[in-house]
């Protein structure tokens, strides 16, 4: 065990580094705080939320620094995310059409797909329960989410223990995404509505939601076995970004893609998961029976392995060209399956 690197001990167990150890909290799990087991609906604390309040916070802006100064590319991703936070919108235009719903997300769509760091867009309402512990509630009606995907050549480069690029495709691939949502916001703006855009790496306080269940909502998938979205295009290896917003908008219905189905008999990235924090078994968890990562074995080793993601990467979805095809696969056995029934 090192100062700051932890050692794999085989068998799944990961033993963090002596930093890691000294700076979590005695006695303290990471899943009672984000209340594995729970099954009254509650919204969440914002345990993965750098410098905010909580009983984790000196362990996760330690974490957050290491994601930070990783590499002299990822502190450069993190400046211009923060600079383009502070000063990216533009003021709004006073005058505003008189386009419809479906007028308008349409043609907010069309804007955003045609933009290169927007890969799958989709709209749903601001829901209160996925906003987190103190921050109020939602100050606008709707949460457009956009998904941009990581490059797999690098990303997959993580499964041979090299994380040299992994850091890079997550973090940039937030300030990538962010990109994206400033200027949809920006041109929502100069049709005279209100929009904020938020990007993977905002701290801004009050401002911080769950995007994941919202993206779930506006359609882009299913919950993997892995704790992220499985997408019918993208796969799993994909960032996400968003814009809050009081323009007049469609929402997008979910949509099940049968993955479930997959994640049920696939072990891939429980096989594959080094510290093995992804169970085969779902949890209730805030009121939600869903799949669930072990937040104690995650995340450390997560923080000292410049953001792992092998998961991500050894989803089978994630394989380029595999979503589609294997999307429409499991569609047509469910099918074939409620046809016998």
């Amino acid at each position: 065990m090192g100062f700051f690197k932890g050692v794999e001990r085989g068998n799944y167990v990961y033993e963090p580094s002596l930093i890691g150890r000294w700076l979590w909290p005695d006695h303290l799990s990471g899943n009672d705080v984000n209340r594995q087991g729970q099954r009254e609906v509650t919204r969440p604390d914002p345990s993965f939320m750098p410098f905010a309040k909580h009983p984790l916070s000196t362990y996760m802006n330690w974490f957050h620094v290491n994601a930070i100064f990783a590499t002299w590319r990822t502190l450069v991703f993190v400046i211009r995310h923060s600079l383009r936070t502070r000063f990216g919108h533009r003021p709004t235009t006073k005058t505003r059409g008189d386009d419809s719903a479906e007028s308008f997300t349409r043609r907010m769509k069309e804007f955003a797909l045609q933009h290169p760091q927007v890969d799958i867009v989709g709209v749903t309402r601001f829901k209160p329960e996925y906003c987190y512990e103190g921050t109020g509630d939602p100050q606008y009606p709707w949460v457009i989410i956009i998904g941009r995907a990581m490059d797999y050549d690098k990303l997959a480069r993580n499964m041979d223990q090299d994380f040299s690029h992994t850091i890079d495709q997550v973090i940039g691939g937030y300030e990538r995404s962010q990109q994206a949502a400033f200027a949809i916001a920006n041109w929502i703006r100069g049709q005279g509505y209100e929009a904020k855009a938020h990007g993977g790496l905002d701290t801004t306080k009050g401002e911080i939601f769950l995007t994941l269940p919202h993206a779930i909502d506006a359609g882009f998938g299913n919950l993997g076995k892995h704790g992220s979205i499985i997408n019918d295009q993208l796969g799993s290896a994909f960032r996400l970004a968003d814009v809050v917003t009081d323009a007049p908008l469609v929402p997008d219905e979910p949509r099940d893609i049968a993955s479930d189905d997959f994640c049920m008999s696939c072990r891939k990235c429980v096989e594959d998961c080094p510290p093995g924090a992804i169970s085969d078994e779902k949890q209730w968890v805030r009121g939600t029976y869903r799949w669930y990562i072990d937040f104690d074995k995650c995340v450390p080793y997560m923080a000292e392995n410049k953001g792992c993601a092998i998961c991500l990467a050894t989803c089978p979805y994630s394989r380029p060209g595999v979503a589609p095809k294997l999307t429409q696969k499991m569609l047509r056995q469910r099918e074939r399956k409620r046809g016998q029934a």
